[in-house]
């Protein structure tokens, strides 16, 4: 794996880790785990499109 695919990975698993908290939150009826679990989703998709992105831009300039 390449610096760039490492770099998407762990965003990947950013959005992972909120799934599994949310999850976990519906399983034991805590209303605010499975928020927090939907935003770390949320948060962990958006940086993975951001930096998808930006390695796009980066790579057409070169």
């Amino acid at each position: 794996m390449n610096d760039k695919q490492k770099a998407l990975f762990k965003q990947i698993q950013l959005a992972g880790l909120g799934i599994v908290i949310a999850v976990f939150g519906f399983f034991v009826n805590h209303t605010a785990l499975m928020i927090i679990g939907a935003g770390v989703f949320i948060f962990g998709i958006a940086r993975t499109i951001l930096i998808k992105k930006l390695i796009d831009e980066l790579e057409e300039d070169d």
